[in-house]
């Protein structure tokens, strides 16, 4: 089954860069430009500076974005910005956050992991991707060699012989222990025990790995694997190309958070939308509820949409739409509807997913809209964070806006292990791997050690 291996890492020098704050960050799909350039005023060495470069007038072929990130990336290694561990070793990592007032600490290991095609059942995704982002990266992979960001993914270890294992060879101090740009909490630590070393690969050797989060950068590296492989035909079969970095944490711990990117959408065919009809239709597929929703988006109004979605009933289908100057519905999905109607058009394991019923009932059979147009960054739009859903909606960059719950982990792993793949941004694992922690690079000529 998965092949978990640990390696030799590059990190951030703590004698050159001794606030990692300055220079870790999130991955490069949830960077806004704007944010984009406040990370690159940071530090001269910050991670977004290989992560995201920027294209510059009289970009060619010889010249461009992805040159320049493996010049920077080079200068870091020669300058001993960026040194590497002379053994390898698995990292062990804490995060401390807050959601809704309440407390985590998401604990994971980053590590190789050998790269399989999704036929074989290994490694599994849950989501679909699209394919400018794989092109992207695929051109960054080729000039860098190297992975600078990890893949989250999650594995079933209800006895949590994994972690619990690192967690009794971790050595008294962090290597790393900073507070992220987000204010929570990371602790990295290094584990080079041998005997924990060959135990946690053991483990991992019995389980399947469900992607959780990078679905584009594990597609992308199995291309450059590809191209690898026939450039290097005689390459070992732990050849560097032939392994991802990733970060896995366990499904069963209760402190593995998703959050749902709640939907927004705009465009000419969605103004047009008049609230009497929509209503109706609604009303063939859901129990329409108005709500008495305050409207005050940094507050109450939070709280309230917080609170009407929280009170869903397990296993049960709730929507909560936002339009028509801000007012509110609750659309709880009818009792029968999910058997009759949705079990005949997908699989039972998509048919118990809220996106999927959303999609299906209401975006496509209600409102017309198909797969086209829902990828199209225009019309319809994703967001997290109930604020912004509520600013959006004022500034009128968006009709109408379609609150969700969460999708739960198990869900996850049902869809994944039927070898069916979700909606696009039908979870948001919280809060996404940081960059910068670990990376590691690929040289052809070395081996990856096999405990």
């Amino acid at each position: 089954m998965a092949q978990v291996a640990p390696f030799r890492a590059l990190y951030y020098n703590p004698a050159k860069i001794p606030h990692p704050e300055e220079v870790v960050t999130p991955p490069y799909d949830v960077i806004r430009p704007e944010e984009r350039e406040a990370f690159a005023a940071l530090n001269p060495y910050n991670m977004v500076r290989l992560i995201l470069p920027q294209a510059q007038p009289g970009d060619d072929l010889l010249q461009n974005r992805y040159t320049r990130a493996a010049a920077a990336f080079r200068q870091w290694q020669q300058e001993e910005v960026l040194v590497r561990d002379p053994d390898p070793a698995y990292y062990y990592g804490e995060t401390e956050f807050v959601v809704q007032g309440r407390k985590f600490t998401r604990t994971g290991l980053v590590a190789l992991v050998r790269l399989e095609p999704f036929s074989s059942g290994v490694i599994r995704p849950h989501e679909q991707t699209f394919s400018a982002p794989k092109k992207d990266r695929l051109e960054l992979l080729k000039a860098t060699q190297a992975h600078f960001s990890p893949i989250f993914a999650i594995f079933p270890d209800p006895e949590d012989l994994v972690l619990g294992r690192l967690r009794q060879s971790l050595p008294t101090a962090p290597m790393l222990a900073f507070k992220d740009s987000e204010g929570y909490y990371q602790r990295a630590f290094r584990v080079t025990d041998p005997a924990c070393l060959a135990a946690v690969h053991g483990a991992f050797e019995k389980m399947s790995l469900f992607i959780a989060d990078g679905h584009h950068r594990y597609e992308t590296a199995l291309n450059y694997q590809k191209l690898m492989r026939e450039r290097y035909p005689q390459a070992p079969a732990n050849a560097p190309f032939n392994y991802i970095l990733m970060y896995l944490s366990n499904i069963y711990d209760p402190e593995l958070v998703i959050l749902m990117a709640h939907r927004l959408l705009a465009g000419p065919r969605v103004k047009q939308v008049e609230e009497g009809p929509l209503l109706r239709r609604l009303g063939e597929y859901f129990e329409v509820t108005p709500l008495p929703y305050p409207g005050d988006g940094d507050g109450p109004g939070v709280e309230f949409l917080q609170e009407n979605l929280a009170a869903t009933a397990a296993k049960e289908t709730t929507f909560i739409l936002l339009g028509f100057g801000l007012k509110a519905w609750r659309l709880q999905l009818r009792p029968g509807v999910r058997q009759k109607l949705l079990a005949r058009e997908m699989h039972p394991a998509l048919a118990q997913l809220d996106v999927a019923v959303l999609n299906y009932l209401i975006f496509e059979k209600i409102l017309g809209l198909d797969a086209k147009a829902l990828d199209d960054q225009q019309t319809c739009k994703f967001t997290s964070k109930l604020p912004e859903v509520i600013s959006i909606l004022k500034r009128g960059e968006a009709n109408l806006a379609f609150l969700l719950n969460p999708t739960r982990v198990d869900q996850v792993q049902q869809v994944a292990s039927a070898g069916l793949i979700m909606p696009r941004k039908s979870t948001y694992f919280y809060p996404k791997v940081k960059d910068g922690i670990v990376l590691s690079p690929i040289n052809p000529g070395e081996e990856i050690f096999i405990p």
